[in-house]
């Protein structure tokens, strides 16, 4: 009796061993593969080719939507949709953005602005996108988005439009220290979320087809 017990006891702490051995190293592999991503997010180009158009997927700020409408303003893409945009802006308020321009060069723009005011999240920017680019008939856009967010949107945009040419135009405002995030709280709290929300995105299964 006492030999049986000895033996169930060493198969639990066996169990028990393996156990650690592989949480402690999925999350080992976890924090390996998030240093990468948030060093990887400052070294990403900041100018992008002339493409059929441009896409803003919209956040907390509106640098994106000015960086969108500066893209637009010097003819690098034909038409510039922004997606996932709160209610309370409005085609003036968007326009009023565009930065360094006479109110004659900004009016000039509204021809070629598209407000989407149904995409909540990611993947509904993506959906919207796709349908967007259907029916101008776009083979290639300019992503615009924060640099810490433009890696998971790449990968809904590309599962939803897979045959499009992407090219990538991230915005970094001050609030985030991209260059040291490791030395910043909050900024290193943004990048665990985001990158976080960016494993589930490989995942497939967020579904943006």
């Amino acid at each position: 009796m006492s030999r049986f017990s000895d033996s169930e006891g060493e198969k639990r702490q066996r169990l028990w061993s393996t156990a650690r051995w592989l949480l402690g190293g999925a999350l080992g592999l976890y924090i390996f593969s998030f240093i990468l991503f948030a060093e990887s997010l400052s070294n990403q180009a900041t100018q992008a080719p002339q493409a059929d158009g441009i896409v803003v997927l919209t956040g907390g700020t509106p640098a994106r939507i000015e960086a969108g409408l500066a893209l637009l303003a010097a003819k690098q893409g034909q038409r510039l949709l922004i997606t996932g945009v709160y209610k309370d802006l409005d085609f003036e308020t968007v326009l009023a953005m565009t930065p360094q321009q006479t109110p004659r060069q900004t009016e000039t723009l509204r021809c070629c602005l598209d407000l989407d005011y149904k995409a909540r999240n990611t993947v509904a920017n993506a959906r919207e996108t796709r349908q967007w680019a259907d029916v101008h008939g776009f083979r290639s856009l300019i992503v615009v988005t924060s640099a810490q967010h433009m890696p998971r949107a790449f990968l809904e945009l590309r599962h939803a439009m897979p045959k499009i040419r992407l090219s990538a135009y991230p915005v970094v405002v001050p609030q985030v220290k991209l260059q040291y995030w490791f030395a910043y709280p909050g900024t290193m709290a943004l990048l665990l979320g985001e990158y976080t929300r960016f494993l589930w995105a490989l995942t497939g299964l967020t579904d943006a087809r």
